[in-house]
């Protein structure tokens, strides 16, 4: 691929709000409280959520936002995070009209959706026409661009936990075009008793997280490249989640031999993030190449992930000379 580089990072996570909060609880490897919420029946589903910010951020008075749903929230606060780091550095201030935006979603705006149709279901003449908008998938990669100012591509990917790394092979295409001077790719997702209910039939010790985590990708050299991404190996009749990593390890590992994996286990200790959690997984390894490694990992990592669909890995590095 043509050299790009990730120059900034940010999350929301059950861990708090910063990517300094996820990669701390990472490190610990302590799995984070529950909290358990009333499902249909009364039935009590536990969930690890993202934390109330103290003090509120001013951007959550904008008026899109007074009115969106939580994943546009958390998404808007892991970009700005992103963004505040990527034009502090070298590069510079980055032209938000030229900024292209690829949003990476599972479940979605399922609150808002939840709540609309269940009055749909109960009378559809006085189901609240300020609801629907949020209930398609795009809604949060909407709200991000109108409060970035963003005139440029913007694309929402439906997939699982692998749709991250997908994100990221869209938005070093759009940055070989030549049309951006930035791209954020971001991975959302919030919690909602219909999604935990649905989660539990394929694995009754499923818990689900909530949150969000974002890359800034340019072309200028910054402090860690992303060097290459792995094939997709979908999971099929054949194919095991076991196997297919292994796959994507012995491709990755072909390709890039001096690199590590970091040991991250994000869901073991956030929660099953879905989309999120590819997101959590690629800006903690990033946080940690650009820190010099840590125990886990040294000055370039691996990341495998994808739990639902395929198995997909990047590699991240240290940057050298341009």
């Amino acid at each position: 691929m043509n050299r790009v580089y990730v120059h900034g990072w940010g999350a929301v996570s059950p861990a708090g709000w910063g990517c300094g909060s996820l990669v701390d609880a990472l490190n610990a490897g302590v799995a984070l409280t529950t909290t358990p919420t009333a499902g249909p029946n009364g039935a009590m589903l536990p969930g690890r959520r993202v934390p109330t910010p103290t003090p509120r951020p001013a951007w959550m008075a904008q008026a899109r936002l007074r009115r969106s749903s939580l994943i546009s929230q958390f998404t808007v606060g892991a970009v700005l995070e992103a963004l505040a780091q990527a034009e502090a550095g070298p590069a510079g201030p980055i032209e938000r009209a030229r900024l292209g935006v690829v949003f990476n979603v599972f479940g979605g705006s399922v609150i808002y959706s939840r709540r609309f149709f269940e009055e749909v279901l109960v009378n559809p003449a006085q189901a609240s026409p300020l609801l629907f908008p949020e209930t398609v998938f795009n809604a949060p990669a909407s709200h991000l661009a109108a409060v970035l100012g963003s005139r440029a591509p913007n694309h929402t990917l439906v997939s699982d936990q692998s749709g991250f790394l997908q994100g990221l092979s869209v938005a070093a295409d759009w940055l070989a075009d030549g049309n951006l001077e930035a791209c954020v790719v971001v991975g959302a997702e919030e919690w909602d008793w219909s999604v935990a209910v649905a989660a539990r039939l394929f694995d009754r010790a499923s818990t689900l997280g909530e949150g969000a985590g974002a890359l800034v990708l340019r072309r200028a050299p910054g402090p860690v490249e992303l060097q290459g991404l792995s094939d997709p190996v979908p999971y099929v009749r054949a194919t095991t989640r076991r196997s297919a990593a292994g796959k994507v390890r012995d491709q990755l590992q072909l390709a890039f031999p001096t690199a590590r994996f970091p040991e991250l286990r994000a869901t073991a200790v956030l929660g099953d993030g879905l989309a999120a959690t590819g997101a959590w997984e690629c800006a903690a390894a990033v946080a940690g190449v650009a820190a010099g490694g840590s125990a886990h990992q040294g000055p370039s990592a691996l990341v495998i992930t994808g739990a639902t669909l395929q198995a997909q890995g990047v590699c991240f590095a240290r940057s050298g000379p341009a």
